[in-house]
């Protein structure tokens, strides 16, 4: 006996020895992703391997707690970390088959091996665990070593913890299941990858059952309980990361921006970041620039599909035609008319073509079967969709050029072939298919608070999926006629009023950086004479601007603009610049247009408000923006003061259909239409809307600002000023309102309705 317990004893030392620290397992980290949210705290993105949420004991629905004590360990809360007689199966398990088989854990050894001991099955692991095991009930409740187990298991599909699987399973926090789901998760982590709902129902499902049964026998659940869960169906589906806010260019900036300065521990650390924009305005903005787009292309035409003929077997539409003309019309499909196609068809390649093409959420790609009569089609998915002629598709006028289309279509057939590879979009209510196509013109909207700098809503590009080329942040084209605001600016800074006449009429320059004789003109091809500052800004007229720019000088405008946020070296050094020949991003036009809205100030742009560790710590915070007084906020005024009427009566009239006296905006369009602006603020917000293609073409002679960016603009105006207040901007010190004549500008006596008011420095009056 004497030799019996001093081998036990050194057994005990010798595996003592080699345990590591029970404490330990406060101290290990679980993986947790990125999380980015908005600031009203909606989910805009998850960045990292593995799908994990930690709950503590009183957040977990006691009903779950019983489901997995009867799957796992019913003695749990009575033993103390090891279960005898489930030791004794094991062992005798053991010498029966000569292999150390799994099973037999507590809940608490399963903890042992999760966190401390290692997950391979071996007589001395065993031991260790159940070493350590008591160990673990030395030091922790029981409570505790429960969170340790639900919060760390494996439970499939990247779901770790329980909080997890419930979301990927069905879409739902814990608390929000029902007695079927909590047993079905409670069986998955016996075999979390072959057992689970998605990948084999049935076995999930028998394994569901004997645990309520369990529950049942444990007296946990009453038989009524038992009798309505045991019939419920099998109701798992896979529920992939579901952004609430379509922000995916935001928050592809931002995991950029945390792999910078966190490094690759930033995907498993746990880190929150709250960024400022406004879920609201995010997804407006999302939906008004993708209309926007399609609009714009829908105007121009269909354009000349792939075909892919050549990847179809010899004689197919010949002899398989009718085939599919029979299973479209046979009574086993679908109202909206899709049937599955015969897997023996020899045509992998098509199907491979089309699942390698990336899909947006509502549209997708098919080759055409037939366009006979209808528009017979297959998808990736070896489905058959059949879509019958509609007047709608009157859109559908073949493309020629950007100022041409074809005839208009009366069938399928006048501009769509066997074999053609097009796209379909389904309503995202009545699920009914249209064809489409995708856009190949790409544009971009921002929208920020001119005080904070805090972007509210930014979108890089159509479809993020289809580029994760952000044109926000990361292209900067030319202005056109939106940097005119700025040159209007220079000119008050240097002495000019809105009452100033400069001549509107033809003029032919030989500018040696031109390297050729120049003859602008105005988009209207016609000339006004003398004309005033106000008029020619709010019209846009390119021939004051140009000897506007002129007058005040190349250099000292390019200067001045610098207090905007423009680099030197975006300016033009030729009389180009009063065209629009500047480049500046979307993000940093918007933050230039905040100086006029806010009084003067610059301001930078940024998306970030605040970082949250996992235990909920900030550890950063965005401070205020320092705002600097860059220019005279009496020229901020006017300049503002002129917006306003160009979004009543200048180029920007449309704006006016808002029925709000408080927004100003400006136009902006560059030679030959390559490239499209409208920014508008108010007092709250500032929005830049860029339309272009991201390789420069002509958008079209008939396309300006006012017809591709400021629709956009409006759209995404319409829902988004509720709420906003119609502010009245404080007329600033030093700023008089004084009478002039229309025609000269200066200083008027009489009631005439050649006479009105116009605002001056009170250092610059009139004669």
């Amino acid at each position: 006996m004497a030799c019996l317990l001093a081998a036990l004893s050194s057994l005990n030392l010798y595996i003592s020895e080699k345990l590591p620290e029970a404490e330990e397992i406060r101290d290990i980290q679980l993986q947790i992703p990125l999380k980015i949210f908005t600031a009203d705290k909606k989910l805009i993105g998850e960045f990292g391997e593995k799908r994990r949420s930690a709950l503590d004991f009183p957040d977990i629905p006691p009903y779950f707690v019983k489901a997995v004590l009867a799957a796992e360990d019913d003695d749990f809360f009575n033993h103390s970390g090891v279960s005898y007689s489930a030791l004794i199966r094991s062992v005798f398990r053991l010498l029966i088959s000569g292999e150390v088989q799994g099973g037999g854990s507590t809940i608490t050894m399963q903890v042992a091996g999760n966190y401390l001991t290692g997950r391979d099955v071996n007589l001395f692991r065993k031991i260790k665990d159940i070493f350590l095991a008591y160990r673990l009930e030395s030091i922790y409740t029981k409570e505790e070593i429960f969170e340790f187990y639900v919060n760390r298991i494996f439970l499939g599909n990247r779901a770790y913890g329980i909080a997890s699987a419930s979301e990927v399973y069905y879409g739902a926090s814990i608390e929000d299941l029902n007695l079927a789901q909590w047993a079905m998760i409670a069986g998955l982590p016996k075999a979390p990858s072959s057992m689970n709902p998605l990948v084999n129902p049935r076995r999930a499902l028998i394994r569901r059952n004997w645990i309520l049964m369990r529950m049942l026998n444990l007296g946990y659940i009453y038989k009524e309980q038992y009798d309505l869960s045991i019939q419920a169906p099998v109701s798992a589906s896979y529920h992939g990361l579901v952004s609430e806010v379509d922000a995916l260019y935001v928050s592809e900036t931002i995991r950029r921006f945390m792999i910078n300065e966190y490094g690759l521990d930033a995907y498993i650390d746990g880190l929150a970041v709250y960024t400022t924009l406004d879920s609201t305005l995010q997804n407006n903005a999302v939906d008004a620039l993708k209309n926007g787009l399609e609009d714009y292309d829908k105007r121009h035409g269909f354009r000349t599909p792939e075909n892919f003929l050549s990847l179809f077997p010899e004689d197919f539409f010949i002899q398989n035609l009718e085939l599919r003309l029979d299973l479209i019309n046979s009574s086993n499909i679908l109202p909206i008319g899709i049937s599955e196609i015969p897997e023996e068809e020899p045509l992998e390649s098509v199907y491979s073509l089309l699942n390698n093409l990336t899909t947006t959420d509502n549209q997708f790609p098919v080759i055409v079967i037939s366009s006979d009569k209808e528009l017979i089609v297959v998808s990736g998915d070896r489905t058959t969709h059949q879509l019958a002629w509609s007047t709608d598709l009157g859109w559908a006028r073949p493309y020629i050029n950007e100022d041409q289309r074809g005839l208009k279509p009366k069938s399928y057939a006048d501009f769509i072939r066997e074999g053609d590879l097009i796209w379909l979009e389904r309503d995202k209510v009545t699920s009914s298919l249209s064809l489409t196509q995708i856009p190949d013109v790409q544009g971009s909207l921002v929208a920020m608070d001119p005080h904070t700098g805090g972007v509210k809503a930014l979108v890089g590009g159509y479809d993020f999926f289809l580029s994760k080329f952000d044109r926000a942040t990361q292209s900067s084209p030319l202005l056109g006629s939106n940097y005119k605001p700025f040159l209007y600016a220079s000119a008050l800074e240097a002495g000019f009023t809105a009452a100033t006449l400069i001549n509107d009429a033809p003029i032919v320059f030989e500018d040696k950086a031109l390297e050729d004789k120049w003859r602008p003109r105005n988009a209207s091809g016609r000339f006004y004479g003398p004309t005033r500052l106000r008029e020619g800004l709010l019209q846009s007229r390119n021939l004051v601007s140009i000897r506007l720019l002129r007058e005040v000088g190349i250099e000292k405008v390019r200067k001045y603009s610098e207090n905007f946020g423009f680099s030197i070296n975006s300016l033009p050094s030729d009389l180009s610049l009063a065209l629009g020949t500047a480049t500046l991003s979307p993000l940093k036009n918007a933050s230039a247009y905040s100086v006029f809205a806010n009084g003067g100030k610059s301001i930078e742009p940024y998306f970030i408000s605040k970082i949250v560790d996992r235990f909920g710590e900030i550890i950063f915070e965005k401070k205020e923006n320092e705002k600097k007084q860059v220019i005279d906020p009496r020229i901020a005024f006017i300049i503002k003061d002129i917006l306003q009427e160009a979004a009543k009566r200048g180029t920007a009239r449309k704006v006016s259909e808002l029925e709000r006296s408080d927004l100003a905006g400006k136009t902006g369009t560059t030679n030959e239409a390559e490239s499209t602006w409208f920014t508008g603020f108010n007092d709250s917000l500032v929005v830049s809307v860029w339309v272009g293609f991201d390789q420069p073409k002509s958008l079209g002679n008939r396309e300006f600002g006012s017809s591709t960016a400021l629709p956009i603009w409006i759209d995404f105006m319409k829902p988004s000023l509720e709420g906003l207040p119609k502010n009245k901007s404080q007329l600033p010190d030093g700023l008089v309102s004084i009478k002039v004549d229309r025609k000269t500008g200066l200083r008027s006596e009489s009631n005439s309705r050649n006479s009105l008011f116009e605002y001056f420095l009170e250092e610059y009056l009139p004669e």
